[in-house]
């Protein structure tokens, strides 16, 4: 053994010729040799322990010495080989610090791609920085955006300067027949230039022409590039050919790229098309307001320009008409911020999230690496001693740090393809229509700069403070007080830091999930239990005779009821959580009209008795409507609580009679009844509002939706159903089969994302705080096995040694709770839009969110506390 260590100091005193230091390492490190052999290590072990040593002796050595001539690349690859031989000797360090690193980078990889793809990322369309969507605003209700009536329109498009164009379009719902199966189509009817101003281009073919789009009645037709593939396989000869659409043959004269498919989140065209045609404003369609409207400014016209001059073609509507009611102006949207509507805020508040679940993985890694440079104290002095200056140290620390994150970002994009795919089932349709969400090239270069940033976070500190070894440590059995006191101390800030972190994430996701379940809890004034629906849209060309389309109704609807497990069948035209629904101005007999921007309002349903029965919604007064008023008019209305409480107040409505425009002929209507207030729209809104509801016969609408109260599943009966369906007409298709519950969670996603989320990630903070801490006491534990050995000598308890390091715990966890619920009433502030009748600083939350966090850490703190206190005085006093 004697020969052998010889060859081996050999390297040291050749590296070394001008200096005494060799002889002197020599003695320190075969003594440290001989004792390990004394104190029971076989030679092999010995040998293995000197040979590790003197491996980073010899790199650093030769480093030093040559590390001018050096090229850097080389000098860089020798710093990753033996950081990666180091990660390789310790498995266990490593594969814990890089699965903590993955599940931390991961997550804000899989939040960063859903960002980039709805706020970053580019939109498909030419110029889309100087798009913007265009809305009508009437002062009552300031925050919401109203569909865009003809008038209006036109009269942008001819004085709105500052715009180069403006295009137009409304959602309809059209019959794909003369197929097999047949199939309703989300058809947008679009204005002359639409397409130009988007700046899309077809894949095939071509889009409509100028007499087309002014031409009443042309029947052509362009193409999504989705319905092209799964309907019709990709056949690139159906460019020019005809398909039957609502009962007549319209050409298809273009096939779209894949993302040319604009959607907005109000108006009437919420559904990505299908088709899309040519839509004349004639005068027969100049009335109501329901287009949605995007325009393109030009070159250099900003936002608040245009926003100004739309202000000002609005203030004169008056001076042109001066019995147009006042209070309406117009509302200019970066088309981004359109499409990205209220999901915006909820990816915010969850890139925060992912931050600080981020800070707590580099906390925990940075904790791991000082525990880990404390046992290489030895080896880190060796290669002070030989010349490494504190510089070289710490980059060679740095580089198996960096080398720790790189791998750890390549799991976490594993990690990130997973969470993804929980992201978008959890997603709000906001974030599905927007664009491709999936790990891109952006994503990918945004993964690496956050393992690079992780590195340097994460190791830098461990690293400084690990270069601190001196010579003395060669000597064994001689403590390093100093360097011990300063890391510890190190690593109890770090410890605090990242319990505050958690709490932080514990308070927010407490916060929204107490929102949440509040918002679930809303009575929403009718029952969905138990309520299967589907949508149908009649074609105008086959239903165009009087009563037609209420006799369709009325057949399936009595079909549905004779099915065994039905409770009730009926139909309405705008369904809660569905459809934006219609709304008009109305006037009440034998009262003077209302002065300009005081009209009275109202939403507009049209349904039947069965829809009432349905749903269960309770009459408050008077009487439903008879047989013979859901088959022929007879000036007849229902309307809604808040309705009658707004504008008959300390009145009985019943037998008052109403007139609104929207019903030909014009004629005062009787209200019958009196019902429960619904809500149709938001759900965390102000309240239901002022609703009528009208049958069928007195306001006709082509399309309606069937609700179906069942006594069992729901879905099992949609079959059925859609089967008396064609039993009345073999070419009527059905759309959006769920259940009422299923619209409701629909109507809650954005929140349910939101609060889930947050959840999961405060889940995962608290994990790793859990396992931070843990890691910290159990390392504080052996650190102290000596001085535990003598207290338990001297006769201290098993009990006495076990509080002594709770107390030390408890006292980190006190200091982090602390810091964290100053630090998360303060944050917390930012997630005031997201919640719903919940206070930011809620002491329910406060306290459930102490408690959860003071337990997990307790338990963490007491299994090494109960380790130590179980230890042998002996075995214990052998740790000297």
């Amino acid at each position: 053994m004697r020969g052998w260590w010889h060859r081996l100091s050999g390297v040291l005193r050749k590296a070394r010729p001008d200096s005494d230091l060799s002889a002197e390492l020599d003695a320190h490190l075969l003594a440290h040799i001989d004792d390990n052999i004394s104190g029971g290590m076989s030679e092999a072990d010995a040998r293995r322990h000197a040979l590790l040593a003197l491996g980073g002796v010899a790199q650093t050595q030769e480093s030093v010495r040559d590390r001018r001539s050096l090229p850097s690349v080389e000098t860089t690859m020798q710093d990753l080989r033996y950081a990666a031989r180091m990660l390789l000797k310790t498995p266990g360090f490593s594969m814990v610090a890089i699965a903590t690193l993955a599940l931390g980078i991961g997550a804000n990889t899989a939040i960063f791609s859903v960002i980039n793809a709805v706020l970053i990322e580019r939109l498909p369309f030419k110029d889309p920085e100087r798009l913007v969507a265009v809305w009508e605003q009437n002062a009552r209700r300031p925050a919401f955006a109203n569909p865009v009536s003809p008038v209006n329109y036109l009269r942008w498009r001819e004085r709105a300067d500052g715009f180069e164009s403006f295009g137009a379009f409304l959602g309809i719902r059209s019959n794909l027949t003369a197929a097999p199966v047949p199939l309703e189509l989300s058809n947008h009817i679009v204005t002359q230039g639409f397409f130009e101003t988007l700046g899309v281009t077809p894949l095939f073919g071509r889009t409509f022409s100028n007499e087309e789009s002014t031409r009443p009645g042309a029947a052509v037709i362009v193409m999504s590039h989705a319905l092209w593939i799964t309907r019709f396989g990709k056949d690139p000869t159906i460019v020019g050919r005809s398909i039957q659409l609502d009962g007549r043959a319209v050409a298809v004269i273009g096939i779209m790229p894949p993302d040319a498919r604009l959607v907005y989140r109000n108006g009437n065209g919420t559904k990505p098309p299908d088709v899309w045609s040519p839509f004349v404003l004639t005068s027969d369609v100049q009335r109501g307001r329901f287009l949605s409207v995007v325009g393109v400014l030009m070159q250099d016209v900003s936002i608040a320009q245009a926003r100004a001059q739309m202000a000002a073609i609005a203030d004169g509507y008056s001076a042109d008409f001066p019995n147009l009611k006042a209070g309406w102006t117009t509302k200019v949207v970066p088309l981004r911020d359109e499409l990205a509507g209220e999901v915006k805020p909820a990816l915010l508040v969850l890139a925060g999230a992912v931050t600080f679940v981020l800070l707590i993985a580099c906390v925990n890694v940075a904790n791991l690496l000082l525990a880990r440079g404390a046992r290489r104290q030895h080896e880190i002095a060796v290669r002070t001693a030989i010349g490494a200056g504190r510089a070289r140290v710490v980059r060679q620390l740095l580089t198996e740090t960096l080398l720790l994150c790189v791998l750890g970002g390549l799991a976490g994009l594993a990690v990130a393809q997973w969470t993804l795919q929980a992201l978008l089932a959890l997603s709000p349709i906001d974030i599905s229509g927007i664009g491709h969400v999936r790990l891109s090239y952006p994503v990918l270069l945004y993964t690496a700069l956050v393992s690079i940033v992780t590195a340097v976070f994460a190791g830098f500190a461990p690293a400084f403070e690990s270069s601190r070894a001196d010579l003395s440590a060669l000597k064994n059995g001689i403590r390093q007080t100093g360097p011990d006191v300063r890391r510890r101390r190190l690593r109890q800030a770090l410890v605090v830091a990242e319990l505050s972190l958690a709490v932080v994430l514990l308070l927010g996701a407490g916060l929204m999930l107490r929102s949440f379940a509040n918002l679930q809890r809303i009575d929403t004034g009718f029952d969905a239990h138990n309520v299967l629906t589907m949508r149908m849209t009649l074609p105008l060309q086959r239903y165009n005779a009087q009563g037609s389309t209420t006799r369709f109704y009325e057949a399936v609807t009595r079909k549905i009821q004779s099915l065994p497990g039905v409770q009730s069948a009926g139909v309405v035209s705008f369904l809660p959580f569905a459809d934006l629904g219609a709304a008009t101005d109305f006037t009440i007999e034998g009262r003077p009209h209302p002065s300009a921007g005081h009209s009275f309002g109202t939403a507009v349903r049209v349904c039947d008795q069965g829809y009432f029965d349905s749903m269960h919604i309770a009459l408050r007064r008077g009487r439903w409507f008879t047989d013979r008023e859901q088959r022929e008019r007879a000036n007849v209305v229902i309307v809604n609580e808040s309705l009658a409480r707004l504008y008959f107040q300390g009145q009985d409505p019943i037998g008052q009679r109403i007139t609104i425009s929207m019903n030909e002929p014009i004629v005062p209507t009787e209200i019958v009844g009196v019902v429960a207030d619904v809500k149709y729209g938001d759900l965390a809104g102000a309240g239901a509002g002022p609703t009528s509801y009208w049958p069928h016969p007195q306001l006709p609408y082509n399309a309606m939706t069937l609700t179906v109260r069942t006594t069992s599943s729901p879905l099992a009966l949609a079959a059925a159903v859609e089967r008396e369906i064609q039993t009345v007409d073999k070419d009527q298709p059905v759309s959006d089969v769920r259940t009422m519950e299923q619209w409701m969670e629909r109507a809650v996603s954005r929140e349910r994302f939101s609060s889930t989320l947050l959840a999961a990630f405060a889940t995962l903070a608290l994990l790793l705080a859990a396992i931070g801490i843990y890691g910290v006491m159990s390392y504080a534990v052996s650190q102290r096995q000596s001085e535990i050995g003598v207290r338990l000598a001297l006769g201290a308890t098993a009990r006495g040694v076990q509080w002594m390091m709770l107390g030390s715990g408890l006292k980190l966890v006190a200091a982090g709770l602390a810091i964290g619920l100053i630090a998360g009433v303060a944050v917390s502030r930012l997630l005031g839009g997201l919640l719903y009748h919940t206070s930011t600083g809620d002491p329910f939350t406060i306290a459930s969110t102490v408690a959860v966090l003071g337990v997990v850490a307790t338990l963490a703190i007491y299994l090494p506390a109960r380790r130590a206190s179980k230890l042998s005085p002996i075995v214990a006093l052998q740790a000297d």
